[in-house]
């Protein structure tokens, strides 16, 4: 832009002082070339307007956002676990992947003499211990009705469904235990999301008092389940508080922020998409139902021939029952209708894959896992589907392992855990303990393994990366949730127990005579 165009020459010659004024004007008012545009250089996430007017959002603390709706979330996440069978299987299928029959571990404590080596004396003093406590029910539980791992199963099933489980271990004998250790699951409704306040210099956030480094301090307890059926004095459920320690507290939720104290349940984000299609289920099956019901109409063009109401002029009555094979009457007539019925609705199967679809990717679920629906599978996408399904298996049990079964096990620093108990009350009898807690605290999680989509391609994949190097035995066990040196064991007492019955299996022939037999093919 010129000069003379700026300062308009015709203002220039009317009025010069007046020019020059308003070139000033523009001169200011004129942003830098490569200044930024707020008008139009923006994140289209943060647009306005008539088409996202009405996306309302908050910057609240993660805290404030679940303090409002987090019974209701509590109570429809439950609801669609108990009455959708697709919510309620999809935790069944995330419970029986992730904890399977239970998550045991293998004791790995290690020679002093020799670090190299494991001590198999000490090690099987403790799985020996640890088996008796965990599998009696009366020992392990505080009210007796769960062994550990139905426990486990428990605990992750409250997590999914209701967001949250709180486990108490409560240092005392239950039912002549050698070991004074119990544990007393919790649910989520107890810790009262209503109170919050300050204590002693510290803040309660929804039934969980925190210090200023928001570390759990205590958790406040109802001493009754607010919705209990038991009635207290003056016919109603107890709401006094208790005030727990959080050293005997083990809370097992997920955080999706900083600084969240209370979990949220899995299906959170997909309840209404489940709901929809319940509904919508409901209401197709409804709608074929009574389309099967009605095979016709006879109506008449003449009004007249219809009586009076309540009037008997011998004219058929409207028939107001729906039964297979009904013929619908309005009047004395002349025409017959058949129906066609347009149920069931050609597009449900359609609309419902993509609505399952849709609340996978919101829990983290494969559609396969959710409907149970493999029709549509071959190999390679059921392989593919079934690796990424089984990734967040293993993360889902990195996280059970560190946050509950190594709590329970080995308790931490403020905290004391199994094994501590275990020695204290002189079950496991290691006079250096005290000193050296972290070699008997080497432990090696046993998680579940899978099988196969296609065994034979993945056993030859497999032996070509142990030929190649590029993978161990050790792994390779691992992943099919077995243990190596007990496998190894196992291999060696079948083969010794076969040949004392004089029975000789060359395994290696068998797998020469396969390939064989394939190359002729």
């Amino acid at each position: 832009m010129g000069f003379l165009s700026l300062l308009n020459e015709s203002l220039m010659r009317q009025s010069p002082k007046t020019a020059l004024v308003r070139f000033v004007r523009n001169i200011w008012n004129t942003p830098p070339r490569h200044s930024i545009n707020h008008k139009t250089r923006r994140y289209d996430g943060a647009r306005r307007g008539r088409n996202y007017g009405g996306w309302m959002s908050t910057q609240n603390s993660a805290n404030a956002d679940i303090w409002t709706d987090l019974t209701t979330l509590r109570g429809r996440s439950r609801d669609l676990c108990r009455n959708n069978d697709y919510a309620r299987g999809v935790i069944g299928k995330l419970v029986d992947n992730v904890v399977y029959q239970g998550i045991g571990f293998q004791a790995q404590v290690k020679q002093i003499k020799d670090p190299g080596k494991n001590d198999d004396r000490v090690n099987s003093l403790i799985e020996t211990a640890w088996k008796s406590w965990a599998e009696e029910k009366m020992w392990c539980h505080t009210a007796g009705k769960l062994d550990f791992y139905s426990l486990q199963q428990l605990a992750f099933r409250s997590v999914l469904e209701s967001g949250e489980v709180f486990i108490r271990k409560v240092k005392q004998s239950f039912s002549l235990s050698p070991i004074p250790f119990a544990l007393e699951v919790i649910e989520a409704d107890q810790c009262s999301e209503d109170h919050n306040q300050t204590y002693g210099g510290n803040q309660i956030v929804m039934g969980i008092e925190v210090d200023k480094w928001q570390r759990p301090v205590a958790y406040w307890f109802y001493k009754q389940h607010p919705g209990d059926l038991w009635q207290g004095r003056g016919g109603v459920v107890s709401r006094e508080l208790e005030r727990v320690p959080a050293s005997e507290i083990i809370h097992l939720h997920f955080s999706d922020r900083p600084n969240q104290l209370r979990g949220l349940p899995i299906l959170y984000s997909t309840l209404c998409r489940m709901k929809n299609v319940g509904d919508y289920e409901e209401s197709e099956q409804l709608a074929a139902k009574l389309a099967a019901c009605v095979m016709g109409i006879v109506t008449t063009p003449d009004a007249d021939l219809l009586g009076e109401p309540g009037q008997d002029d011998g004219a058929l009555p409207a028939d107001e029952k729906f039964e297979p094979g009904v013929i619908r009457y309005q009047a004395s007539g002349e025409k017959f209708d058949l129906l066609d019925p347009t149920r069931p609705n050609p597009n449900l199967v359609a609309f419902i894959e993509a609505q399952l679809r849709a609340s996978g990717a919101g829990i983290g679920a494969s559609y396969e896992t959710i409907s149970n629906d493999y029709s549509k599978s071959n190999y390679s996408s059921s392989r593919l589907s079934l690796i990424t399904a089984r990734d967040r298996y293993k993360v889902l049990q990195t996280w059970f392992v560190c946050n509950f079964n190594r709590e329970v096990l080995l308790g931490n620093p403020e905290s004391d855990g199994w094994l501590d108990l275990a020695v204290l009350s002189g079950v496991l009898n290691f006079p250096d303990y005290e000193l050296r807690p972290k070699r008997y605290a080497a432990i090696k999680w046993q998680c579940r393994g899978w099988s196969w989509v296609d065994p034979h391609k993945e056993v030859q994949a497999t032996l070509a990366s142990l030929a190649g190097g590029m993978t161990s035995l050790t792994k390779f066990y691992a992943e099919q949730g077995e243990d190596f040196e007990e496998s190894v064991k196992t291999i060696a007492r079948e083969r010794a127990f076969l040949e004392e019955n004089g029975i000789l299996v060359n395994f290696g022939s068998l797998q020469v005579q396969e390939e064989e037999d394939q190359s002729s093919t």
